[in-house]
Protein backbone atom coordinates (compact mmCIF):
# COMPACT_ATOMS: atom_id res chain seq x y z
CA UNK A 1 0.00 0.00 0.00
CA UNK A 2 1.10 3.56 -0.75
CA UNK A 3 1.93 5.65 2.17
CA UNK A 4 4.05 9.31 2.21
CA UNK A 5 6.79 7.64 4.51
CA UNK A 6 10.22 8.40 3.84
CA UNK A 7 11.45 4.96 5.27
CA UNK A 8 9.43 1.37 5.17
CA UNK A 9 10.92 -0.32 8.45
CA UNK A 10 9.95 0.93 11.76
CA UNK A 11 11.80 -0.53 14.83
CA UNK A 12 9.91 -0.48 18.00
CA UNK A 13 11.88 -0.53 21.48
CA UNK A 14 9.84 -0.84 24.22
CA UNK A 15 9.94 -1.28 28.13
CA UNK A 16 6.31 -2.20 28.16
CA UNK A 17 3.27 -1.98 25.75
CA UNK A 18 0.00 0.14 25.95
CA UNK A 19 -3.16 1.02 23.68
CA UNK A 20 -1.44 4.03 22.19
CA UNK A 21 1.43 1.71 20.55
CA UNK A 22 -0.81 -1.06 19.66
CA UNK A 23 -2.69 1.57 17.45
CA UNK A 24 0.09 2.74 16.31
CA UNK A 25 1.29 -0.64 15.08
CA UNK A 26 -2.12 -1.09 13.55
CA UNK A 27 -2.03 1.78 11.76
CA UNK A 28 1.46 1.12 10.70
CA UNK A 29 0.75 -2.00 9.33
CA UNK A 30 -2.08 -0.81 7.63
CA UNK A 31 -0.49 1.49 5.71
CA UNK A 32 2.12 -0.90 4.50
CA UNK A 33 5.50 -0.33 6.53
CA UNK A 34 7.18 -3.04 8.32
CA UNK A 35 7.15 -3.12 12.00
CA UNK A 36 10.00 -4.85 14.17
CA UNK A 37 8.78 -4.85 17.52
CA UNK A 38 11.09 -5.57 20.56
CA UNK A 39 9.59 -5.51 23.91
CA UNK A 40 12.10 -6.02 27.45
CA UNK A 41 11.27 -9.42 28.84
CA UNK A 42 9.93 -10.92 26.14
CA UNK A 43 12.20 -13.39 23.50
CA UNK A 44 15.36 -12.08 21.75
CA UNK A 45 15.37 -8.92 24.38
CA UNK A 46 16.65 -9.57 27.86
CA UNK A 47 16.08 -7.64 31.03
CA UNK A 48 19.99 -6.92 31.00
CA UNK A 49 20.01 -6.04 27.25
CA UNK A 50 20.15 -1.97 26.44
CA UNK A 51 18.99 -2.91 23.27
CA UNK A 52 17.86 -5.91 21.33
CA UNK A 53 21.33 -7.86 20.30
CA UNK A 54 19.15 -8.25 16.45
CA UNK A 55 18.98 -4.68 16.46
CA UNK A 56 22.68 -4.12 17.04
CA UNK A 57 23.44 -6.92 14.79
CA UNK A 58 21.24 -5.98 11.36
CA UNK A 59 21.55 -2.63 11.83
CA UNK A 60 25.08 -0.45 12.15
CA UNK A 61 26.17 3.28 10.34
CA UNK A 62 25.88 1.19 7.26
CA UNK A 63 22.74 -0.58 7.23
CA UNK A 64 20.70 2.35 8.32
CA UNK A 65 18.32 3.65 5.51
CA UNK A 66 14.72 3.79 4.95
CA UNK A 67 14.38 2.98 9.26
CA UNK A 68 12.83 4.63 11.99
CA UNK A 69 13.47 4.01 15.83
CA UNK A 70 10.65 4.79 18.34
CA UNK A 71 11.49 3.84 22.02
CA UNK A 72 10.64 4.50 25.61
CA UNK A 73 14.12 4.13 27.09
CA UNK A 74 16.58 6.49 27.33
CA UNK A 75 19.66 4.06 27.12
CA UNK A 76 18.22 1.97 24.06
CA UNK A 77 17.73 5.66 23.00
CA UNK A 78 21.09 6.80 22.83
CA UNK A 79 22.39 3.21 21.72
CA UNK A 80 19.90 3.35 18.67
CA UNK A 81 21.24 6.62 17.62
CA UNK A 82 24.90 5.51 17.92
CA UNK A 83 24.00 3.02 15.54
CA UNK A 84 23.13 5.60 12.94
CA UNK A 85 19.55 5.19 13.23
CA UNK A 86 16.73 7.75 12.78
CA UNK A 87 15.27 7.71 16.49
CA UNK A 88 12.44 9.24 18.42
CA UNK A 89 11.71 8.98 22.41
CA UNK A 90 8.68 8.06 23.42
CA UNK A 91 7.23 9.36 26.57
CA UNK A 92 4.22 7.63 27.58
CA UNK A 93 0.99 9.21 29.00
CA UNK A 94 1.28 8.98 32.89
CA UNK A 95 4.46 7.45 33.11
CA UNK A 96 7.40 9.20 34.97
CA UNK A 97 9.43 11.75 32.51
CA UNK A 98 12.29 10.08 30.74
CA UNK A 99 14.93 12.41 30.23
CA UNK A 100 16.24 11.24 26.47
CA UNK A 101 19.17 12.55 24.36
CA UNK A 102 17.54 12.63 21.37
CA UNK A 103 16.70 15.88 19.32
CA UNK A 104 12.70 14.10 19.27
CA UNK A 105 10.50 13.27 21.74
CA UNK A 106 6.68 11.95 21.08
CA UNK A 107 3.81 11.29 23.14
CA UNK A 108 1.30 10.22 21.20
CA UNK A 109 2.36 8.30 18.55
CA UNK A 110 -1.13 7.04 17.10
CA UNK A 111 -1.44 10.91 16.90
CA UNK A 112 2.40 12.19 15.25
CA UNK A 113 1.83 13.12 11.30
CA UNK A 114 3.35 11.59 8.27
CA UNK A 115 5.39 14.94 8.33
CA UNK A 116 6.90 14.96 11.73
CA UNK A 117 8.14 11.42 11.46
CA UNK A 118 9.64 12.23 7.91
CA UNK A 119 11.41 15.31 9.03
CA UNK A 120 12.89 13.04 12.14
CA UNK A 121 14.02 10.36 9.54
CA UNK A 122 15.60 13.81 7.33
CA UNK A 123 17.45 14.80 10.10
CA UNK A 124 19.12 11.66 11.14
CA UNK A 125 20.28 11.36 7.31
CA UNK A 126 21.24 14.65 6.89
CA UNK A 127 18.04 15.66 3.91
CA UNK A 128 17.64 19.12 3.61
CA UNK A 129 13.82 20.02 3.62
CA UNK A 130 11.69 21.48 0.53
CA UNK A 131 10.91 24.88 2.60
CA UNK A 132 8.81 26.12 -0.81
CA UNK A 133 8.38 25.94 -4.46
CA UNK A 134 7.67 28.99 -6.26
CA UNK A 135 7.31 29.59 -10.21
CA UNK A 136 10.60 29.98 -10.40
CA UNK A 137 12.92 28.79 -7.35
CA UNK A 138 13.35 26.44 -5.21
CA UNK A 139 14.16 27.09 -1.67
CA UNK A 140 15.50 24.45 0.80
CA UNK A 141 18.03 24.02 3.29
CA UNK A 142 21.61 24.00 2.91
CA UNK A 143 23.81 20.78 3.45
CA UNK A 144 27.79 21.02 3.62
CA UNK A 145 27.83 19.49 -0.29
CA UNK A 146 26.11 23.36 -0.83
CA UNK A 147 29.38 25.11 0.43
CA UNK A 148 31.17 25.40 -3.29
CA UNK A 149 28.15 27.42 -4.86
CA UNK A 150 27.98 29.31 -1.82
CA UNK A 151 31.60 30.70 -2.35
CA UNK A 152 30.58 31.49 -6.03
CA UNK A 153 26.98 33.22 -4.63
CA UNK A 154 29.26 35.57 -1.40
CA UNK A 155 31.92 36.38 -4.08
CA UNK A 156 29.21 38.21 -6.24
CA UNK A 157 29.43 42.10 -6.33
CA UNK A 158 25.70 42.48 -5.62
CA UNK A 159 26.05 40.21 -2.66
CA UNK A 160 29.37 41.22 -1.07
CA UNK A 161 28.20 44.63 -0.84
CA UNK A 162 25.84 44.04 1.80
CA UNK A 163 26.72 40.58 3.70
CA UNK A 164 29.58 39.38 5.48
CA UNK A 165 32.28 37.34 3.60
CA UNK A 166 31.73 33.42 4.36
CA UNK A 167 34.90 31.93 6.74
CA UNK A 168 37.76 29.93 5.31
CA UNK A 169 36.54 26.39 4.08
CA UNK A 170 37.45 24.27 7.02
CA UNK A 171 36.12 26.67 9.69
CA UNK A 172 32.76 27.32 7.31
CA UNK A 173 32.34 23.67 6.78
CA UNK A 174 31.92 23.45 10.71
CA UNK A 175 29.58 26.51 11.14
CA UNK A 176 27.77 25.19 8.58
CA UNK A 177 27.81 21.32 10.39
CA UNK A 178 26.23 23.42 13.76
CA UNK A 179 24.10 25.42 11.87
CA UNK A 180 22.04 22.47 10.40
CA UNK A 181 22.08 20.90 13.59
CA UNK A 182 21.53 23.74 15.92
CA UNK A 183 19.67 25.95 14.08
CA UNK A 184 17.37 23.96 11.64
CA UNK A 185 16.72 21.36 13.99
CA UNK A 186 16.14 23.29 17.14
CA UNK A 187 14.23 26.19 15.93
CA UNK A 188 12.84 24.92 12.75
CA UNK A 189 13.97 27.48 10.41
CA UNK A 190 17.31 29.47 9.37
CA UNK A 191 18.86 31.26 6.53
CA UNK A 192 17.85 28.80 3.28
CA UNK A 193 19.31 28.29 -0.20
CA UNK A 194 17.57 29.68 -3.15
CA UNK A 195 17.99 27.43 -6.51
CA UNK A 196 16.81 28.06 -10.38
CA UNK A 197 14.18 25.34 -11.11
CA UNK A 198 15.61 25.79 -14.69
CA UNK A 199 19.36 25.19 -14.30
CA UNK A 200 19.48 24.33 -10.33
CA UNK A 201 21.97 27.18 -9.81
CA UNK A 202 22.10 29.28 -6.75
CA UNK A 203 21.22 32.14 -6.79
CA UNK A 204 20.41 33.49 -3.18
CA UNK A 205 19.86 32.95 0.28
CA UNK A 206 16.53 33.83 2.11
CA UNK A 207 14.90 32.96 5.27
CA UNK A 208 14.40 33.76 8.87
CA UNK A 209 16.84 34.10 12.04
CA UNK A 210 16.46 35.42 15.33
CA UNK A 211 17.30 38.96 16.57
CA UNK A 212 17.37 41.04 19.44
CA UNK A 213 15.17 44.37 18.86
CA UNK A 214 13.85 46.20 21.97
CA UNK A 215 14.76 43.85 24.48
CA UNK A 216 12.84 41.00 22.91
CA UNK A 217 13.80 37.80 20.66
CA UNK A 218 12.29 38.68 17.02
CA UNK A 219 12.08 36.86 14.04
CA UNK A 220 13.81 38.24 10.91
CA UNK A 221 13.31 37.96 7.45
CA UNK A 222 16.58 38.08 5.26
CA UNK A 223 16.82 37.64 1.43
CA UNK A 224 19.77 37.82 -1.34
CA UNK A 225 19.97 37.50 -4.89
CA UNK A 226 22.48 37.17 -7.38
CA UNK A 227 23.27 40.42 -9.45
CA UNK A 228 22.45 39.48 -12.69
CA UNK A 229 19.00 37.74 -11.37
CA UNK A 230 17.66 40.88 -9.81
CA UNK A 231 15.48 43.54 -11.12
CA UNK A 232 13.68 40.74 -12.21
CA UNK A 233 10.98 40.24 -9.64
CA UNK A 234 13.09 37.70 -8.00
CA UNK A 235 13.22 38.62 -4.12
CA UNK A 236 10.09 39.51 -4.09
CA UNK A 237 8.68 35.97 -5.14
CA UNK A 238 11.15 34.28 -2.84
CA UNK A 239 10.15 36.60 0.27
CA UNK A 240 6.64 35.91 -0.47
CA UNK A 241 6.57 32.46 -0.24
CA UNK A 242 9.08 32.73 2.64
CA UNK A 243 6.51 34.81 4.69
CA UNK A 244 3.48 32.27 3.53
CA UNK A 245 5.89 29.42 4.78
CA UNK A 246 6.58 31.42 8.25
CA UNK A 247 2.74 32.06 8.64
CA UNK A 248 1.50 28.90 7.71
CA UNK A 249 3.78 26.08 8.73
CA UNK A 250 5.64 28.13 11.46
CA UNK A 251 2.73 30.02 12.91
CA UNK A 252 4.97 33.30 13.17
CA UNK A 253 2.92 35.80 14.33
CA UNK A 254 5.29 38.82 13.10
CA UNK A 255 8.25 39.07 10.73
CA UNK A 256 10.89 42.31 11.00
CA UNK A 257 13.15 43.51 8.34
CA UNK A 258 16.96 45.45 9.70
CA UNK A 259 17.90 47.03 6.74
CA UNK A 260 21.15 49.52 5.75
CA UNK A 261 19.96 53.16 5.80
CA UNK A 262 21.97 53.43 2.37
CA UNK A 263 20.29 49.94 1.31
CA UNK A 264 17.75 51.52 -1.04
CA UNK A 265 16.40 48.66 -3.19
CA UNK A 266 16.15 46.16 -0.37
CA UNK A 267 13.86 49.13 1.54
CA UNK A 268 11.96 49.10 -1.33
CA UNK A 269 11.48 45.58 -1.37
CA UNK A 270 10.36 45.55 1.93
CA UNK A 271 7.68 48.24 1.36
CA UNK A 272 6.95 46.26 -1.28
CA UNK A 273 6.57 43.12 0.73
CA UNK A 274 4.21 44.99 2.82
CA UNK A 275 6.45 45.80 5.01
CA UNK A 276 5.78 49.48 7.25
CA UNK A 277 8.87 51.17 8.64
CA UNK A 278 9.30 50.46 12.92
CA UNK A 279 12.37 52.97 13.55
CA UNK A 280 16.48 52.85 13.66
CA UNK A 281 18.82 50.27 15.34
CA UNK A 282 22.29 49.36 15.10
CA UNK A 283 22.15 46.26 13.40
CA UNK A 284 25.49 44.40 13.43
CA UNK A 285 27.35 47.68 13.64
CA UNK A 286 26.14 49.24 11.15
CA UNK A 287 23.10 51.77 11.21
CA UNK A 288 19.92 50.44 9.90
CA UNK A 289 16.41 50.95 9.45
CA UNK A 290 13.69 48.57 11.45
CA UNK A 291 10.59 47.19 9.28
CA UNK A 292 7.90 45.14 10.71
CA UNK A 293 4.93 42.80 9.20
CA UNK A 294 1.99 41.08 10.78
CA UNK A 295 1.47 37.51 8.86
CA UNK A 296 -2.00 36.06 7.88
CA UNK A 297 -2.28 33.14 8.67
CA UNK A 298 -3.89 30.70 6.11
CA UNK A 299 -4.45 27.81 7.55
Amino acid sequence: MDNNYLFNIVVLVFNKLNKDIEDYIETSLSEGLEVKLYVRGREGFGTGDVIPPEVKKNFNNQNTSGVLAVTDDAGAARELKKLGLAVTGYQAEGEPLTHFSVNYVVSELAMVEDDYFNLIYMRAHNIPLLIARTERTLIREMTVDDLPAMYELYSDEAVAKWVEPLYEYGKELEFTKAYIENVYSFYGYGLWLVFDRRTGELIGRAGISTREIDGEKRCELGYIIRGDRQRQGMGFEVSTAVMEYAADCLMIDELWLCIEKDNIASAGLGKKLGFTLYGSSVCDGKDCCLYRKKLIHNQ
